[in-house]
Order: structure tokens, then C-alpha cells, then sequence
């Protein structure tokens, strides 16, 4: 018997995507599963409409089609359901597929096939759910920057690098954690429940991101090459070896901001934000991994 999938697709997901062909590889790969498709409309009844098209049916798994964004929202209409969840990569920012060991839409597939599943914390920050990696500083404002061009994907990202390094500074923080204080001052304060970001960078070497915790990561290089050896670090896995980078394990925590360092949730930029609470939701979400 055929197992039934949902695929929730953002049809506009994912600059210079060829659907043709991700329908192809889909089509060719997911044996004994049959897809319904729904399509976001990035209106706000989105999540009610995807709830109502779980109570339709019996679902065996949930496929999503874009990028952090998407899933985050998908997430958010299916928390308490159990039902397993498949990433097909099609977004500009795919950090959260990556840390699966999930490229492209063929290892999707084969994820799928496989069924190896992944417990994945979920967290509270002011409000917000987080899945994946949030952070304040210099990637929030390449984020930012990328973001506010007219163009999106990887070139804008590029673009938005170089111009956020010439702006690179040092932000003053203070953690609060277990009854103790520790003021820190770093040019990236990362809150990172996976390890990757979209690029394969690995952020947070240290987290398992269905441990019940989540690192806090303070980077701060002095000068042009320590900025070199942790680029070098953050795409070798070496990042262990940096003193400049300190990594922090809690399962909840407040962090001030009072320099008014831009920050981001899951590739979305936050509006301005002078403090965070962070706090496990109770609930985890399955899904599939290659890792």
C-alpha cells in the first residue's frame, strides 16, 4: 500500500528554481508514496488551511518545499501532530537542510527512502519558534542586508558580505543563565540549536539539536587574519580550535543587547531587539536526516 504524503510547496521558493524538474527528481525517486500537493500563499490564513488538510486525512509524512522560512511556518501549524517531515531544499537559505546532510533534492529523496529520522528541539525566543540558528551581529546584518535587495539567493548574499565587512564591529552582551551573569563583548553572539548555516559553515560544532539545549557562541576576531583563520575554521569544522570563539550550553536563558546589535531568527530579521528570552517549547519534531 501506497504511504500518502502532504507536500506543502512555497511556489515562489527559490530563485532560478527549475519546478519541472524537481517535480521529475520527486516523481522518479519517492517510490510507494503518493503526494498531495498544497501550495502556500504567503497570506496569514496559511497555517489554518494546512491544518485543516491534516484533519482531512490520515498523512504518513509531510514534505516541505522551500527554504528555513517556509519551514518555520509549517512547524509552526503542524507542533503536536508527530507526523514525520521531509525538507526538499528549494529556498535561498537552506541552513536547516544542510545540518541534515540534506543538498539538493535528491538527497531529500533518498532521506525519505531511508527514514531515518531526526528529533529536533524546538525553542522560544520572545515569542518567536526558532528551529534552527539564530544570532545577533554580523550575520543578522548580512541577513538584513541581503534581505532589503532586489534580488535574493547566494550572489546577493555575496555582495552583502563584502559590504558588511567593512562594517564589522564589536557588540557588548550579557548572558544570564543558571542563576549566574557573564558579560561578553563578540562581533557574533550566535543562539544555535542545529551546527550549519545555509553556506555548510559550521556555526556550532558542539549542539546535537534533540539534546534539550542549545549553545550560545560568541565570535570575536581581532583583525584581518584572525578574520581569515575562522572562515578557513567555519567551513573545515575547526572552529574547536579558535580561541576567539567560546561556545555556552543552557536549556534556557535571557541575553541583552544594549548596543542594539541587528538580529535575525532563522534567516528572518527581527525588528529591533535590546533582549531575548529563550525557553524550550515542548515539543519535538521529527525529521528525516542523512547525518
Amino acid at each position: 500500500m501506497s504511504k500518502k504524503f502532504l507536500y506543502i510547496l512555497n511556489p515562489i521558493s527559490g530563485e532560478g528554481v527549475d519546478r519541472a524538474e524537481v517535480n521529475d527528481v520527486l516523481a522518479n525517486n519517492l517510490y510507494g508514496i503518493d503526494l498531495t500537493v498544497y501550495e502556500t500563499t504567503g497570506k496569514p490564513e496559511d497555517p489554518q488551511n494546512i491544518q485543516q488538510q491534516l484533519k482531512e486525512k490520515h498523512w504518513d509524512g509531510i514534505l516541505i518545499g522551500g527554504g528555513d522560512g517556509t519551514i518555520k511556518m509549517v512547524v509552526s501549524a503542524i507542533l503536536g501532530t508527530g507526523i514525520p517531515v521531509g525538507i526538499i531544499p528549494l529556498g535561498s537559505a537552506n541552513g536547516l537542510a544542510t545540518g541534515f546532510g540534506i543538498h539538493g533534492v535528491s538527497d531529500a529523496c533518498f532521506a525519505i527512502q531511508k527514514g531515518q529520522i531526526e528529533p529536533v528541539d524546538l525553542w522560544d525566543i520572545n515569542g518567536e519558534l526558532c528551529i534552527h540558528l539564530s544570532d545577533f551581529g554580523f550575520n543578522a546584518g548580512l541577513v538584513k542586508k541581503s534581505t532589503a535587495m532586489e534580488k535574493r539567493g547566494m550572489l546577493a548574499y555575496a555582495k552583502s558580505s563584502l559590504e558588511q565587512l567593512r562594517e564589522m564591529r564589536s557588540y557588548s552582551f550579557v548572558i544570564r543563565a543558571n542563576g549566574e551573569e557573564e558579560k561578553v563583548t563578540a562581533k557574533m553572539l550566535v543562539v544555535a540549536n542545529g551546527n550549519k548555516y545555509g553556506t555548510g559553515a559550521v556555526i556550532n560544532p558542539f549542539g546535537k539539536v534533540g539534546d534539550g539545549k542549545f549553545e550560545v557562541v560568541t565570535v570575536n576576531p581581532e583583525g584581518i587574519d584572525e578574520i581569515i583563520g575562522l572562515s578557513l575554521a567555519l567551513f573545515n569544522d575547526r572552529l574547536k580550535e579558535i580561541n576567539h570563539v567560546k561556545s555556552r550550553s543552557f536549556d534556557k536563558a535571557e541575553i541583552d543587547n544594549p548596543d542594539g546589535a541587528d538580529f535575525q531568527i532563522d534567516g528572518e530579521v527581527m525588528p529591533p531587539t535590546d533582549q531575548i528570552k529563550i525557553e524550550a517549547i515542548p515539543h519535538q519534531v521529527n525529521f528525516y536526516s542523512l547525518e
